[in-house]
């Protein structure tokens, strides 16, 4: 995957790639799941006012939603623009 790429399209191949190797998800709940997971931690990072983990958990969260947008076969750069 080249380093170059936006992140959203590099976060879409990498997920893409690790699926095609087995390591996904079985059905799309428990990705929805981590999705919420994900955002609780963004709230309490939020919350405890440290920047660096706001910053890791909005990527995380990122991160989540592009995979759920994969589940849906949704091209999260194209629902962005």
């Amino acid at each position: 995957i080249p380093a170059g790429l936006p992140s959203i399209i590099k976060a879409w191949r990498i997920q893409d790639k690790a699926a095609k190797i087995g390591f996904d998800w079985p059905d799309i709940n428990p990705v929805w799941n981590k999705v919420e997971e994900e955002i609780q931690e963004m709230k309490e990072a939020v919350h405890s006012g440290n920047q660096q983990a706001i910053e890791e958990e909005m990527g995380d969260v990122l991160f989540s939603m592009i995979n759920y947008a994969r589940f849906l076969n949704v091209d999260p750069d194209a629902a962005l623009e």
